[in-house]
């Protein structure tokens, strides 16, 4: 059962946080555009972009990397975790027998 759950909160992750990155590369084009009209008119593109698109796009980059917190604890995967003294000594050991 975790691992079904693991597997799905997966996938939304994964799903999520492309999107998040590719919402995120969109607005170039746009404000590629408010920099050749240039004045007013591109001035309330740049601050709508800012304003009212970017906000959107931090809060679903952030459900996505919270799915994927969750996801890692229900898989019980620590990646967040520093080797203990004596693997680092094995670890040290075997490098320089190479």
């Amino acid at each position: 059962m975790r691992d079904k759950i693991y597997n799905v909160l997966n996938k939304i992750y994964g799903v999520l946080i492309l999107s998040s990155l590719f919402a995120g590369f969109l607005p170039v084009i746009p404000f590629i555009i408010a920099i050749i009209i240039g004045g007013d008119a591109g001035a309330n593109i740049s601050v709508f972009l800012y304003k009212q698109y970017y906000p959107w796009v931090a809060v679903a980059a952030a459900v996505a990397v919270l799915i994927g917190l969750v996801a890692l604890y229900i898989n019980k995967t620590i990646t967040f975790k520093y080797p203990k003294k004596e693997k680092k000594e094995e670890a040290q050991k075997k490098d320089e027998n190479k």
